[in-house]
């Protein structure tokens, strides 16, 4: 078969999907995602439009009790498969005392793993015994790695156990995955059916792993994220997935559908004040290629809606509040505030741009990207770094790529520009393009903020599935560009300083907290939850907060209390307009490809 033509061939095919939710044995918390995920795998392989398999030769097995059976039945029907016979799991992994991976089930009981569990030597048994020419696993649980990777201490390698020829191997994760929340699906799952439902730009008309794979690992350490592993024996790599989705708005939408319908259902809270209602009826206008700004009818206000075909990883409002950019995985939007179009599009050769930032002075345009791509010129590296823009013409001003950033910030005065990543943190002389200093870290940077007087720089950084590695908040002195102060070891994510510089916001795995920057202690924490990004209002009366696929919230900063939720699945980046009006926010997933400008109920 040829796996780079239009229509994609699945006769003689069968896929056996597996999703374990549910645990007798309490040492095994329950997944909730796996369900979602489960779902998700089915509805995108049935999907005419991508993977294009006929629903009878899809089988999901939700929940299975007695892995005698599941075992046996895997085997019957994988020797009844002559083309692809493709196996997924999602659910909890475990390791005997022997070092042999088991994929548990609802009764699988851990201190008898070996005997109640999936043994994955007996998978790979499943899997020499057909006749299928092409076999796929792709496993999403902990130690899922362990099915390619030498095992640790021993000498062994479990990787032989996937040597079966044309077979390909894709795992989440080396120890634990990451599960996601519970109307989610799991973070592995979720960023691959993702860049499916996305496809890829200038990528193939059908998309193979070899294709995905590059992507789907940038997308998952881009996001701290486990890395994922594969293995590819023949030429199974080069299997179709599905068609490239790309620049096809009609079957992205279609595939996602379901998914987002069952999310907003399943997400009504009791309490929470929502500022949206979809009632249906949505009136489209703006300009380029797949893209479109819908104004909502609700009942409470009118909130603007940017749909982007892009997924968007972050956002900055212009310093006159007129231009809103967004950031995504193909390039940059800059959109009009008050019309909600397209005014440009600026390419550039970052991959993935996480940060965005305005010069005070809004002539210039910052970006950071922390990931590689295939596309960047020879004289970007491989797309990871810092480039700054014109945003009159959108002519690149210059590219550094000592480093990938996470995130830039400009300097009160627009003189400095502070960019963090896996290197550390530089500053930078806006004018010149010259780095000024080095600044040396003990962790990976997620974040960086002046403080409004320009002489405290403050990062947050870590990575929770590192959990060896440094973390928390470093204040920095920039006259000396000594660190003077370390006010928590929690992964943080975003820090921002109040307008009158007298506190600092932080988010990340430990919730949100206030600081009192002179004293450096802790004078509020309003919630423990995740945050991916806290800003705060130009007053500083509000700080609004932001978390993937989860609400965005804003908090009284005086009391530390809630006073309102926006919405429940798309406040990956928020800001506020200048004058304080509007607040803006986005995803960072599935749920970020539309941009949300909200009237602020506290103004």
């Amino acid at each position: 078969m040829n796996p780079r033509t239009d229509r994609i061939d699945r006769s003689g095919s069968r896929a056996v999907l597996i999703g374990v939710s549910k645990y007798q044995d309490p040492s095994f918390p329950p997944v909730p995602a796996a369900k979602k995920s489960l779902q998700g795998v089915h509805r995108m392989l049935v999907d005419k439009e991508l993977a294009n398999w006929s629903p009878d030769q899809v089988t999901s097995i939700p929940d299975p009790v007695d892995c005698r059976r599941v075992i046996g039945d895997l085997r019957r029907l994988a020797q009844d498969t002559h083309g692809v016979l493709l196996l997924y799991f999602v659910g909890h992994g475990t390791v005997t005392e022997n070092g042999d991976l088991v994929l548990a089930v609802t009764d699988t009981i851990a201190d008898e793993a070996d005997v109640t569990g999936l043994e994955y030597s007996k998978i790979r048994s499943a899997l020499l015994g057909s006749p299928a020419k092409v076999k796929v696993v792709v496993l999403d649980c902990c130690y899922s790695g362990r099915a390619i990777d030498v095992l640790a201490g021993d000498g062994q390698f479990l990787a032989d156990g996937t040597d079966v020829r044309g077979t390909y191997t894709l795992t989440a994760a080396d120890h634990v995955a990451h599960a996601g929340k519970p109307d989610a699906h799991t973070a592995f799952t979720g960023e691959l059916l993702d860049l499916i439902s996305t496809g890829i730009a200038g990528g193939p008309p059908v998309l193979t792993f070899a294709d995905l794979y590059p992507h789907l690992k940038r997308k998952l350490i881009a996001r701290n994220l486990p890395r994922p592993n594969q293995r590819g024996t023949d030429t199974a790599d080069k299997y179709p997935v599905a068609k490239n989705a790309f620049g096809n708005i009609t079957a992205t939408a279609k595939s996602r559908s379901g998914d987002h319908q069952s999310a907003r259902q399943s997400k009504t809270r009791e309490g929470i004040r929502r500022r949206t209602l979809v009632l249906g009826a949505l009136a489209v206008a703006g300009t380029g290629a797949g893209v479109a700004a819908v104004k909502l009818r609700t009942q409470s206000s009118d909130t603007v809606v940017l749909s982007d075909s892009d997924t968007i990883y972050s956002l900055a409002v212009s310093p006159d509040g007129k231009t809103l950019a967004t950031g995504g995985g193909n390039g940059i939007r800059l959109w009009n505030m008050a019309t909600g179009k397209t005014t440009a599009t600026i390419q550039g050769n970052l991959f993935e741009i996480h940060s965005l930032a305005f010069s005070p002075d809004g002539r210039i345009l910052a970006g950071a990207s922390p990931t590689g791509s295939a596309k960047a010129s020879p004289a970007v590296s491989d797309g990871a770094g810092v480039q700054l823009w014109d945003v009159v013409n959108g002519s690149t001003l210059a590219t550094f790529t000592d480093g990938t950033s996470t995130w830039v910030a400009f300097s009160p005065d627009g003189k400095t520009l502070a960019s963090g990543g896996d290197s550390g943190i530089r500053l930078r002389n806006v004018a010149t393009r010259r780095t000024i200093a080095t600044l040396t870290t003990d962790s990976e940077i997620n974040s960086v903020a002046f403080s409004p007087d320009g002489k405290i720089l403050a990062s947050g950084g870590g990575n929770m599935f590192l959990p060896g590695q440094p973390r928390g908040i470093r204040l920095w002195d920039i006259a000396t560009n000594r660190r003077i102060a370390t006010l928590t070891d929690a992964t943080t994510t975003s820090v921002a300083f109040s307008p009158d510089g007298k506190t600092l916001a932080s988010g990340g795995d430990s919730g949100i907290r206030l600081w009192n920057v002179a004293t450096r202690s802790t004078t509020a924490t309003p919630t423990t939850d995740d945050a991916a990004s806290v800003v705060f209002s130009p007053d500083g009366k509000t700080l609004a907060s932001g978390t993937e696929l989860g609400p965005v919230q804003l908090w009284d900063v005086a009391t530390g209390s809630s006073t309102d939720t926006l919405i429940d699945d798309a406040g990956g980046r928020v800001a506020f307009s200048p004058d304080g009006k509007t607040i803006v926010s986005s995803g960072g997933h599935a749920a970020g490809r539309k941009i949300y400008l909200w009237k602020n109920p506290r103004s």
